[in-house]
C-alpha cells in the first residue's frame, strides 16, 4: 500500500505540479483548489464503485473491463484512446520539466527532453513496474522537500511572515468563487473558469478519466493486494494532494511578493513585452537567485517530477499495447522483449510531442486541455459501462468514443481562437456526456 499511495503522489505531482502550479499562484490566489476538491469526490466514487469490479475480474489493465463488459472491440478503442491521451498529457509534463532545466541550467530544450527520456528508459526497462513505484516514492520526497525548502528561503529573504499578513488580506488564499464577476451578465456563468460548481464539477470528471480509465494511474491500483487496500491508497493520496497543491500554490504567492519587494528583478516576459510570465518566474527564480546548495536540491526536484511522469508513461504504454492491443512475443519472455522494445518506441514518441507542444501556452491549463480530447470518449464509454445495465452494442462504442473527442475538440479550438466565449472545462464536459448517450444510444439500436 505504501508503494502505490507514494506511487500515485509522485506521478500526479508532476513537473506540471512542481513548475506550473506557482504560476497559477504568482497571478492568482488558492481557487485552483476547487479542482481538488473535486478530484478527492472521484477517488470516493472510484474506490466504492469502480475498483472491486476490475479486482473481482482480475484485470491486468483497465481496458480488460471493456472486453468484459462489451466486446474486443471496446478493448481496443478504449487501449488507443488511452495510449493518444497518456502520450499527449505525459508530453506536455516533460515538456514543462524540460522547459524548466533550460531555463534553469541553459542547457539547449532538446538536450534535456532526450537526457529526461532516456534515463526513464533504463530504469524502467530494466526493473517493470516496481521499480517504477519505489522510484516513484523516493521522487516524490525530493520534489516536496524542495518546494518547502524554497518557500523557507523566500520567507528568510522577506524578513519573516509578513508577506503571509499582506498577501492574506489581499484575499490570495482565498479558494471558492461562488458567483461571476459583476457585471459580466448572466454569461459569466459560463465563461468564468474559476466558478466553484464549474472547477468541481471537472474536477471530478477529469480526475476520474484520470484514476479510473489512464492505465499509467491504474497500474498502480491494481498492483495492490486486494480492492481495499487500493481504495486507502487512492483515497489517501487524494487527501495529500491537496495540502500539496496549496503548497506550490503558495509557493508562487510568496513569488510575487518576493519581486514586488525586488522591483529591479529582470523577469521574464510574454510577447506583447509587459505582461510577466508567470510560468518561467520560478525556473527564472532558481536560477537567479537561490544559492547554489538550495538550487542544486531544486533541480533534484525539477529532475525527479519530470521522471516520476515519465517513467509510468513508459510502463504503462508498453504493458497497454503488449496485454490489451495484443503486440506481444510468444510466450512470457517475449512479451517482456517485446515490451521493452514498445518502451523505447514510446520515448522516441514523447519526445517528438514534447517538442510539437512546447509553446502551446500556459503550461498547467494546456495538460488538461490536451488530455480531455481522448479522455472524454475513453470515461463515457467507462461510465456507461459501470451505470448502463443494458447490454451495449460493442462495433458502435467506437463511433460513440470518436463523437466525444471531436465533441471535446471543436469547442476548443473555437475558445483558443476567440470564437466561443466559454469556459475551458465546458469541452469535457460535454464530451463525456455525448460519449454516454451514443453509447446508451447503440445499445437501444441493436435492440
Amino acid at each position: 500500500m505504501v508503494g502505490s499511495f507514494g506511487s500515485l503522489i509522485a506521478t500526479e505531482v508532476s513537473a506540471a505540479t512542481f513548475l506550473a502550479t506557482p504560476g497559477v499562484g504568482y497571478h492568482g490566489n488558492w481557487a485552483f483548489l476547487q479542482f481538488g476538491l473535486g478530484s478527492l469526490t472521484a477517488r470516493i466514487l472510484i474506490g466504492y464503485g469502480f475498483l472491486n469490479i476490475l479486482y473481482r475480474h482480475n484485470c491486468l489493465t483497465v481496458y480488460e473491463f471493456l472486453n468484459i463488459r462489451f466486446g474486443r472491440h471496446s478493448q481496443v478503442w478504449g487501449s488507443g484512446f488511452f495510449l493518444l491521451s497518456r502520450l499527449c498529457a505525459s508530453a506536455v509534463r516533460l515538456m514543462i520539466a524540460a522547459t524548466g532545466l533550460h531555463l534553469i541550467l541553459g542547457v539547449p530544450f532538446e538536450v534535456t527532453l532526450w537526457v529526461f527520456a532516456g534515463v526513464c528508459l533504463l530504469y524502467s526497462g530494466a526493473g517493470g513496474i516496481r521499480s517504477v513505484i519505489w522510484t516513484d516514492c523516493v521522487q516524490a520526497l525530493v520534489f516536496l522537500l524542495s518546494g518547502l525548502v524554497v518557500l523557507g528561503y523566500i520567507t528568510f529573504q522577506l524578513g519573516g511572515m509578513g508577506w503571509v499578513v499582506e498577501a492574506a488580506a489581499e484575499d490570495r488564499f482565498a479558494i471558492f468563487t461562488w458567483a461571476p464577476t459583476a457585471g459580466s451578465g448572466w454569461m459569466g456563468w459560463l465563461a468564468e473558469a474559476n466558478l466553484f460548481w464549474l472547477a468541481f464539477v471537472f474536477g471530478t470528471i477529469n480526475t476520474m478519466a484520470m484514476m479510473g480509465t489512464d492505465h499509467d494511474f491504474t497500474q498502480r491500483l491494481l498492483s495492490c493486494r486486494d480492492h481495499r487496500q487500493a481504495r486507502r491508497s487512492l483515497i489517501l493520496s487524494g487527501l495529500v494532494s491537496l495540502p500539496v497543491a496549496a503548497l506550490f500554490l503558495t509557493l508562487g504567492i510568496a513569488l510575487s511578493a518576493y519581486f514586488a519587494a525586488n522591483p529591479d528583478y529582470l523577469l521574464p516576459l510574454l510577447a506583447d513585452g509587459v505582461t510577466v510570465d508567470a510560468d518561467r518566474v520560478f525556473p527564472v527564480f532558481i536560477r537567479d537567485s537561490l544559492p547554489i546548495a538550495i538550487r542544486g536540491l531544486v533541480i533534484c526536484g525539477v529532475l525527479a517530477a519530470a521522471m516520476s511522469s515519465v517513467d509510468s508513461t513508459l510502463a504503462a504504454l508498453s504493458s497497454t499495447a503488449v496485454i490489451d492491443l495484443g503486440i506481444g512475443g510468444r510466450g512470457a519472455e517475449g512479451q517482456v522483449r517485446r515490451s521493452r522494445w514498445l518502451m523505447l518506441v514510446a520515448a522516441l514518441l514523447l519526445i517528438a510531442v514534447a517538442w510539437v507542444l512546447k509553446d502551446g501556452g500556459q503550461f498547467l491549463w494546456l495538460a488538461f486541455k490536451v488530455s480531455a480530447v481522448t479522455y472524454s470518449g475513453l470515461l463515457g464509454v467507462f461510465l456507461a459501462g459501470v451505470l448502463w445495465r443494458g447490454a451495449g452494442w460493442d462495433a458502435f462504442n467506437r463511433f460513440a468514443m470518436l463523437l466525444g473527442s471531436v465533441v471535446v475538440l471543436v469547442p476548443t479550438l473555437m475558445i483558443e481562437n476567440g470564437m466561443l466565449n466559454l469556459a475551458w472545462q465546458w469541452p469535457m464536459l460535454m464530451g463525456v456526456t455525448a460519449t454516454v448517450v451514443m453509447v446508451i444510444l447503440g445499445s437501444r439500436l441493436r435492440g
